[in-house]
């Protein structure tokens, strides 16, 4: 039997519907008591119609039952969903805050990575302004290890020069040497004409002693006739002959005294000459040790200022280099930053510091490299004025000489100390 499903009324509608025959019912009694046998058929109607009603109701309440049973049961389902939902939702919240949670702490760290990335642009930045200054100092120092290499070969080239004029004077000296050789031959050629004067005069002397020695004894040995024409003779010839030897004796030691005046004149000339030549040639030996010295240095410094330049060269690209890793590591740490990269990492142990640090390690090195530089540059300058200063004569500036002494260290750098 099929249970049709009643609508669902509320109990005072049931009632209603329930007290509805029955009044109908005594009211058809108490008005019509005469008419019972019609009345019969229609209690029997209504009886009828009032069994339909009750069992209509009956079904009407079973259905109601049966959909109560399935409301509880809807209702105690729904409880437990409901429940349900509750730990559901306690659990979303409890989910909600600590994502929330986690959230302020992300974005806190978010903020502390943003400023430590601010922090390493900003030095980063400052490296690159100071990589900038060094890269115009590096400038600066090549275009003047340039100019000193321009100004070395210069000095080198002036170094031949005089080493040429040196070797010009150094054949001039020995010319001289050879005439004063030759001077000194003839003034000992003049001395022994003199000795051997004096000696022939010295024996003139002797024979006019021996010859009047000898007459004087011819004299006695003769008579007293002959005596007196001797004597007249002698009286005649001697003062002549003694007037004239005399004058004679008078010229020649007029001539001896002036050839004595002419050899002293000569010898103290030449000793003077000799020892001009002399100090000329040291200073010229000196000045031929000082020249071959300052081309040693100069040749090293040269050779300093290239390998300088070299070593700059090499430092440049390798900073070039190192600049350009830390700027492919700036873009994509700004990359993963911006792509949401919530990993932690510490700032101390990064790529990116440890490259800042080599870089101004690098810099600071660079630096000390450039001073380092510049020591054997002024002393290659001072070679070269010391080299223009003996350009002139083959001897060297006498101020430069007596202030500057140049030496050599063992790491080829220049010194210059005070005399």
């Amino acid at each position: 039997m099929a249970i049709t499903k009643p609508l669902s009324l509320p109990k005072k509608h049931i009632f209603h519907v329930i007290s509805l025959p029955s009044s109908l019912y005594f009211s058809a009694v108490l008005e019509k008591p005469s008419s019972i046998s019609s009345s019969v058929r229609e209690t029997d109607l209504l009886l009828k119609d009032l069994n339909e009603k009750k069992q209509s109701f009956r079904k009407n309440v079973v259905s109601l039952a049966a959909e109560l049973k399935e409301v509880r049961h809807r209702l105690a389902s729904q409880e437990q969903s409901f429940a349900k939902e509750t730990v559901t939702r306690q659990e979303a919240e409890n989910k909600a805050k600590t994502m929330e949670l986690e959230i302020s702490r992300l974005q806190d760290r978010l903020e502390a990575r943003d400023g430590q990335l601010q922090v390493s642009a900003s030095t980063s930045e400052k490296y690159l302004t100071e990589l900038d200054g060094l890269r115009s100092q590096l400038a600066a120092t090549r275009a003047t290890a340039d100019v000193s290499a321009a100004s070395a070969q210069s000095a080198q080239l002036q170094c031949l020069a005089l080493i040429k004029e040196l070797d010009a004077k150094n054949t001039s000296l020995k010319e001289h040497e050879e005439r004063v050789t030759r001077l000194g031959e003839q003034l000992d050629n003049l001395q022994k004409d003199l000795q051997a004067r004096e000696s022939s005069q010295s024996q003139l002397k002797d024979e006019v002693m021996r010859i009047e020695h000898d007459i004087m004894q011819a004299i006695s040995l003769a008579g007293d006739s002959k005596e007196c024409e001797l004597r007249k003779l002698l009286d005649e010839v001697s003062p002549k002959n003694s007037d004239k030897m005399n004058k004679l004796l008078a010229v020649k030691d007029e001539e001896i005294a002036k050839l004595k005046d002419e050899i002293r004149v000569m010898s103290a000339h030449w000793k003077l000459k000799t020892k001009e030549l002399e100090s000329q040639l040291e200073k010229q030996r000196r000045a031929d040790q000082e020249l071959k010295k300052r081309v040693l240095k100069l040749e090293f410094c040269l050779q300093e200022a290239r390998a300088q330049t070299r070593r700059l060269q090499r430092m440049g690209e390798r900073r070039d280099k190192a600049l350009k890793e830390l700027r492919d590591q700036l873009a994509a740490k700004q990359q993963a930053e911006s792509g949401g990269n919530n990993e932690k990492h510490n700032f101390w142990e990064t790529s990116n510091f440890k490259i800042v640090v080599s870089l101004s390690i690098m810099i600071v090195l660079a630096t000390n490299d450039v001073i380092k530089m510049a020591q054997p540059i002024n002393g290659c300058k001072l070679a070269e004025l010391d080299a223009e200063g003996l350009r002139m004569g083959g001897v060297s500036n006498p101020k430069l000489e007596a202030g500057l002494v140049d030496e050599f260290k063992t790491d080829g750098v220049l010194r210059k100390s005070e005399c």
